[in-house]
């Protein structure tokens, strides 16, 4: 697990620049990057990821049609914990989301608490 920064050095551009080689010092040993909105964030500052190496926690469990939800709503759904604010607490959320979402997976019951997860979504 590795956490890059993204606290500004006063120079936007530097700051830039640092994050994309911490990314790509990262991405060219293989590391799996896992985030809430990360494909987002990645575009913003021009940095491209293979697909399978970069993992949206919003992707996983967006409904059929795409609408998304925070991690504030997802946090005490999916991890029956609040969600606390925070870089570093987001990056662990969301690396909680990641597994939990395989652990639904691999005991068939991803589809069941997405549902569930949606319905309660759009009555909330």
């Amino acid at each position: 697990k590795a956490v890059v920064s993204t606290q500004s050095t006063g120079d936007g551009h530097q700051s830039i620049k640092l994050l994309y080689f911490q990314i790509k010092c990262l991405v060219d040993r293989g590391i799996i990057l896992v985030g809430h909105n990360i494909t987002r964030q990645l575009k913003f500052v021009n940095i491209h990821l293979p697909s399978q190496q970069c993992i949206d926690t919003t992707d996983l469990f967006k409904n059929s049609l795409g609408a998304t939800h925070s991690l504030q709503f997802l946090c005490p759904r999916i991890l029956e914990a609040d969600f606390v604010p925070g870089p570093q607490h987001a990056a662990l959320a969301s690396l909680q989301l990641y597994e939990k979402f395989l652990e639904l997976k691999r005991a068939g019951q991803f589809e069941k608490t997405l549902k569930s997860l949606h319905s309660e979504g759009n009555t909330g």
